[in-house]
């Protein structure tokens, strides 16, 4: 009997992908196929932009980036989102012009990346720095459409101390700076010569612009592959989109679809049981 219980439980987690054999930055969410991209209005223009790769496996082949992020440096707007979501986006939008089609677009088949297929808050949430307020419109995953939510919070918001080292970075001669946030211990880069207090994600407050930071563990690293100048406008859902919401609630549910989606959205076996274990997801934010 103990033979047959762990011979199931092996089938279980092989059906899972894995799931406890390597703590995850994704779960097994699917992407989002509509986000409203039509509905979206210009707040402000960048006349620079920076581009980040989100977890490379090759830092020269954007097909083995969990993500494309971009800040885009407005006068009054900063905006980090995902590059990778909006050019499909962007690509959903000709493709259903072009064809005059109506229903769902299979929209996995414009994504770049690595698991291109799955969700994470990191590449379907925005965030928008106006001043010294941080505000995240999070977009939640298929058939999860009810929790988008948004909130705002202070910004910058890390207590970051400087070190002596230095690293070349873009070309950039960037100094280490390392900071306790929200469970994790982060190591940032930053260049001096490059007067943007900004970064990736909700990285900020260093005395130039952050070109590479990562957690101490290396499960989340973020690092700048471009400097952009241009004219680039900076878009936005519409509030109604996004209803307001606290911090807390938006990191909850967002935990809960990454580590246990399929009964998060309330999915059963065919005997009404719950479905197999969870994934072990690693949050970046712990708290």
């Amino acid at each position: 009997m103990m033979k047959q219980t762990l011979i199931t439980t092996l089938i279980l987690a092989v059906l899972c992908g894995g799931a406890w054999a390597q703590p995850k930055v994704n779960g097994n969410a699917p992407i989002r196929e509509k986000r409203g991209y039509n509905q979206r209005v210009a707040i402000d223009t960048a006349h620079v932009r920076v581009l980040y790769a989100l977890n490379a496996k090759d830092i020269k082949d954007e097909n083995t980036y969990l993500d494309l992020g971009k800040l885009e440096v407005g006068k009054r707007v900063w905006k980090y989102s995902s590059e990778f979501v909006y050019s499909s986006d962007l690509k959903v939008t000709e493709w259903v012009r072009e064809k005059g089609y109506k229903g769902n677009v299979p929209k996995t088949a414009f994504i770049r990346g690595e698991k291109s297929d799955k969700w994470s808050e990191l590449v379907y949430s925005d965030y928008t720095i106006r001043g010294k307020q941080l505000e995240e419109q999070a977009c939640f995953p298929l058939w999860a459409e009810r929790e988008n939510s948004s909130y705002t919070e202070p910004w910058p918001l890390m207590q970051w101390t400087l070190a002596n080292e230095q690293l070349s970075i873009l070309g950039h001669r960037c100094q280490k700076a390392t900071c306790r946030f929200r469970g994790r211990d982060f190591v940032a880069w930053f260049a001096a010569d490059v007067p943007i207090k900004g970064g990736p994600w909700k990285f900020g407050g260093l005395p130039g612009l952050i070109l590479k930071v990562s957690d101490v563990q290396n499960i989340y690293v973020w690092e700048a592959v471009a400097i952009e100048r241009g004219t680039y406008p900076i878009m936005q859902y519409p509030d109604k989109l996004y209803p307001k919401s606290t911090r807390k609630s938006v990191w909850q549910r967002q935990k809960k679809y990454n580590e246990d989606y399929r009964n998060a959205i309330g999915w059963t076996s065919l005997e009404g049981r719950p479905m197999p274990p969870k994934v072990r997801f690693e949050p970046l934010e712990k708290e």
